[in-house]
């Protein structure tokens, strides 16, 4: 009984300390969560601040869905995008504890099949080289496959056949579908699916009861919703939708299904609750519920630097240089300093977005320190709030000089968007010229990496036709049309402007190019002369 108090006494004592460093930070903080949720018109946003092995702070501000609104709470379920990639590289280093897998065993050891453009380089590719961002190809390969909603066979297809761009293992470059193939490596290792594994290996044994892998129910709405929820607020009901700007507006939309073609790489949800587990975990060095899930061996290889990003400019929105120094990339983890001159930390941090969501992870172990914010709004080209409130929660934290990171990086992304319409107006104003009769541009058009789309005439006007999709086009100057990127993919927003644009020889096209699909040896479309 004594023992039982003392150790109660110990984790009040802890508990009221890491309260203590914090606490004073939260009026001003507050204030600027709502003000940042203002600035940018969002849904809403969830944080978690965790201090000292204990949860401090969580709350949730906004709502799940503009159309149907419910507050979000700590138990609130989001998508967490490539967050997730830090679940997987957490369990993957469980698996290389016991023997299963080889951080350095060739992928081909456990995929035959494994395939790049350059066959030496896919032989030496290893499992640490499928997490660490330092391939040689392009950043983001593939996501242009994986934004029209390919398959996950097809995208492996696709990336076999994607030049590399810089050497191998020389310079960082993030890539979501090598984390992909990772959890299928894992899957085919184990016998067992990503979901299965992450529930019994990591969910299960931390009391992660909001988490799970692959698509969520949507929220129910109608008579059925009013009548449950007058007597239970279910999972069903608690789920926050993706939203981005469409027409303007802020407009929710169903999580798309290209967040779950790799599940181990961006289709974990969960709640904030769950994340400060999480979070707690992961300060704790692998050891979570009195359960010690990974070796201290294995901590250590995840955050071990095996590739810097000297590659990023001074002003990169995710990593501004005036706060954050010497980006590395370990295992599931972005490693770097964030602060000034003697007020300085070193930092662990990952975050996701893709189609209306954006997260963010940070800890900082040595000040047993961690907080994480969940967005139901946005992706990096429409919103970075998560970066913009963990950057001022830290500059609380450590008294450094105030900045309005939302605002700045609000002007950021206002003037990029703005330079490139006005680059694009400006072409137009000096070089009018009408379209050709519509008829010119009619045919199906074929290109090795995107397969094929049709062009049809409906009256005055275009439709491009691509995988079920029809979109229609408007003239925009010349033989170029433009189009909603929207309509293309739930990956776009307004921010993503689609232009296709046609060469024309003799009485009809030959050629087309599609901004939206840039990827690949060639981005050419060459038109087929008889319809397959």
């Amino acid at each position: 009984m004594r023992l039982l108090f003392i150790c109660l006494s110990l984790w009040f004592s802890f508990q009221a300390v890491g309260t203590a460093a914090v606490s004073p930070l939260l009026p001003s903080f507050e204030a600027y969560i709502q003000k940042t949720l203002s600035d940018w018109q969002a849904s809403g946003v969830a944080v978690i601040i965790v201090k000292d092995g204990a949860v401090v702070y969580e709350k949730g501000f906004g709502v799940t869905d503009v159309h149907h609104p419910q507050p979000i709470n700590e138990h609130t379920i989001f998508p967490l995008a490539s967050l997730s990639k830090n679940f997987l590289a957490t369990l993957m280093a469980q698996l290389v504890d016991e023997g299963i897998l080889n951080w350095d065993a060739p992928v081909r050891q456990y995929l035959p099949n494994f395939q790049l453009s350059e066959a030496q380089i896919a032989a030496q590719f290893t499992v640490r080289d499928l997490l660490t961002h330092r391939s040689g190809l392009k950043p983001f390969a593939g996501d242009t496959l994986w934004n029209l909603n390919f398959s996950a066979q097809e995208i492996q297809q696709g990336l076999a056949q994607l030049p590399f761009v810089k050497g191998f293992r020389q310079e960082y470059a993030y890539q979501n579908h090598l984390y992909g193939i990772a959890s299928e490596l894992v899957e085919k290792v184990t016998g067992q699916s990503i979901t299965t594994l992450f529930h019994d290996r990591l969910f299960k044994p931390l009391d992660l009861n909001d988490t799970r892998v692959g698509p969520l129910p949507a929220p129910e709405k109608g008579i059925l919703s009013f009548i449950k929820k007058l007597f239970k607020k279910t999972d069903k009901e608690n789920v926050a939708l993706p939203h981005t700007v469409i027409g303007g507006k802020t407009t929710s939309f169903p999580v798309p299904p290209m967040m779950y073609t790799f599940k181990g790489s961006t289709g974990i949800h969960t709640s904030l609750h769950d994340l400060g587990r999480w979070i707690v975990f992961q300060l704790n060095a692998g050891q979570g519920n009195d359960k010690k899930l990974i070796s201290a061996a294995q901590i250590q290889q995840m955050r071990t630097p095996y590739i810097q990003a000297t590659n990023l400019r001074p002003d990169d929105i995710q990593f501004p240089a005036s706060r954050i120094q010497h980006v590395s990339y370990g295992i599931g983890w972005f490693l770097h300093d964030y602060g000034e001159g003697t007020k300085k930390v070193s930092v662990l941090s990952h975050m996701g977005g893709v189609a209306g969501v954006r997260t963010l992870m940070t800890i900082i172990p040595e000040q047993k320190l961690g907080i994480a914010i969940l967005s139901n709004f946005g992706a990096m080209r429409v919103s970075m709030i998560p970066e913009a409130l963990r950057n001022k929660f830290l500059d609380l934290y450590l008294n450094l000089p105030p900045h309005d990171w939302s605002q700045e990086n609000l002007a950021k992304m206002a003037l990029i968007r703005a330079k490139n319409k006005q680059q694009k107006n400006a072409f137009r104003l000096q070089n009018p010229r009408n379209p050709h009769p519509l008829k010119v541009y009619v045919g199906v058009y074929e290109n090795s990496l995107y397969g094929r789309f049709a062009i049809q005439q409906d009256k005055d006007n275009l439709v491009l036709i691509y995988r079920q999709q029809r979109i229609p086009l408007n003239h925009w100057n010349g033989d170029e049309f433009e189009f909603k990127g929207y309509h293309l993919s739930p990956a776009y927003s307004d921010y993503d402007q689609g232009y296709i644009e046609f060469a024309v020889q003799g009485t009809h096209a030959v050629l087309s190019a599609i901004n939206l699909m840039f990827e690949g040896k060639s981005e050419i479309f060459k038109r087929l002369e008889d319809k397959p």
